[in-house]
């Protein structure tokens, strides 16, 4: 039982909740996950079955595209709704109206620095963020690089507003809001939050537990879906065998215009997927052996 799904995460569980249950309905142990999602979040949740494990540590970098709602007149220590109150104000007369909302959002795309929320499950020294927090101890988040690349309104009835978000991984959503609010200088809590699409997998393909638990393994899509953000390269029987055994590829034996020094290759011989190659001074080498032999 070898393959990729996108699990359809309800919220009020955790992303390692959402594979436990996978696990009992597939009867398959080696089953995990890339893209955490909070407990609050509802939406798209790789997951990765049998041999596809192996793939994880090679995803997690795709763009993503989310649909939160927030509200303003408020903050919490969790920069949603499941914190305590830190802040709050019983009306405002800066209460922006949804064209000054709109411009607001769209200043926030493109590149960026972000301090993720203190609530995050970021490790520092070895511990989450989430479980220092929690303990009371002091410390501060460095900030990290990420990309906007569309943030727009859907929807607004002060206090309430719903954004869609596509941005880079490593954005974190109730940063953005808590940034939003800090722009418009009303405090602001993201109440809900929805991750559409991760990659090439979408919401309107995720998997239902009681999809998975009537339909099982044939629901399971080929391990390198996951794997669309990388290029692709078709090698011959004996190309494939000479990855086998570690060696290099140079041109022009290979099935590839150009090879790329540091870039990861998709690699199909006669059978198809075989597994992941990377480029090593103008030749390719196998990376992962998943489905090399």
């Amino acid at each position: 039982m070898d393959g990729v799904f996108a699990f359809l995460k309800p919220p009020g569980i955790t992303s390692h909740d959402a594979v436990g249950i996978c696990r009992r309905l597939l009867h398959e142990k080696r089953i995990g996950h890339s893209g955490t999602l909070d407990p609050l979040a509802y939406g798209v949740l790789p997951i990765f079955v049998g041999r596809a494990t192996r793939l994880i540590e090679y995803t997690g970098h795709e763009t993503k595209t989310y649909v939160a709602e927030g509200q303003f007149g408020f903050s919490t220590d969790t920069e949603d709704s499941t914190g305590h109150i830190l802040t709050s104000v019983a009306s405002s007369d800066a209460e922006p109206t949804a064209k000054e909302l709109a411009h607001v959002l769209s200043t926030f795309v493109g590149e960026q620095m972000q301090r993720p929320s203190k609530y995050s499950a970021i490790k520092i020294n070895g511990k989450r963020a989430y479980e220092l927090a929690r303990a009371g101890e002091e410390f501060v988040l460095p900030e990290r690089p990420i990309t906007i690349y569309d943030c727009r309104l859907l929807a607004y009835k002060y206090p309430f507003f719903t954004i869609r978000v596509h941005c880079s991984s490593g954005t974190y959503i109730r940063a953005l809001i808590r940034d939003i609010a800090n722009a418009v200088g009303i405090p602001a809590t993201m109440t809900q939050l929805t991750r559409t699409q991760v990659g090439t997998m979408r919401i309107a393909d995720a998997v239902t537990a009681e999809e998975l638990a009537v339909s099982g393994e044939a629901l399971l899509q080929p391990a390198d879906t996951a794997l669309q953000h990388m290029p692709a390269v078709r090698l011959s029987e004996k190309e494939r065998l000479a990855l086998l055994q570690g060696k290099q590829l140079r041109l022009p034996l290979m099935a590839a215009d150009e090879v790329v020094s540091g870039q990861l290759y998709r690699a199909y011989g006669e059978r198809g997927f075989m597994g992941i190659a990377k480029g090593i001074d103008g030749a390719l080498k196998a990376e992962k052996n998943i489905f090399l032999e």
